[in-house]
């Protein structure tokens, strides 16, 4: 039920969504929660609540703008909403929202539980296997009129999914060539 609860609300055409939500939702969010699920498995996480945690993680994509103030709590707030209707109990629901989805990010704060860390992970992979670099960075946060400014701050983005998003060697080491392939992507070019 709430996998079909997302995928209704990602594909509602709300007018107020995301730029970037016909691309996420596919090549985003689905590739999240593919691959947490996998990565639950192999390091023996709770997968429902993974996949769930994935499901939901950028839930506000679908109906606000990443940069509206208050799209992380949105997120958090639609993310409880769908959860309930979907059956979750109160602490479970809780766990998700705290321990999973809060944390995803690791900028204020570093999940510290197993499944918090496959949805990281998850996240940060999910980052270098598909072209969320040049499409995603590039609508929300390069600034159009000055590509080294850009590609700095790209640079800096890629750094730390590769360093600080991924908590699992297997999953470091599958995903380093490209990382590698990505830092070239971006790289100064000589004169």
């Amino acid at each position: 039920m709430l996998k079909q609860s997302v995928a209704e609300l990602y594909t509602s055409n709300n007018p107020t969504a995301d730029e970037w939500i016909d691309w996420a939702y596919p090549n985003h969010v689905l590739v999240v929660a593919n691959l947490a699920e996998k990565i639950a498995k192999t390091h023996e996480a709770n997968i429902e609540l993974v996949v769930a945690g994935a499901l939901l993680h950028d839930i506000a994509d679908a109906v606000i703008a990443r940069s509206t103030l208050g799209h992380e709590k949105e997120s958090l707030v639609i993310a409880e909403r769908l959860l309930q209707e979907s059956g979750y109990d109160s602490e479970t629901t809780r766990f998700i929202l705290h321990e999973i989805i809060a944390p995803h990010s690791c900028r204020d704060v570093l999940p510290t539980t197993l499944e918090g860390k496959v949805m990281a992970t998850a996240d940060g992979a999910a980052h270098f296997v598909t072209d969320f670099y040049p499409i995603f960075c590039w609508r929300h946060y390069g600034p159009k009129d000055d590509y080294q400014i850009f590609r700095d701050w790209v640079t800096e983005k890629i750094e730390k999914h590769f360093t600080k998003k991924l908590f699992f060697e297997d999953v470091k080491e599958e995903i380093r060539p490209r990382y590698e392939a990505v830092k070239l992507l971006f790289a100064n070019r000589p004169a």
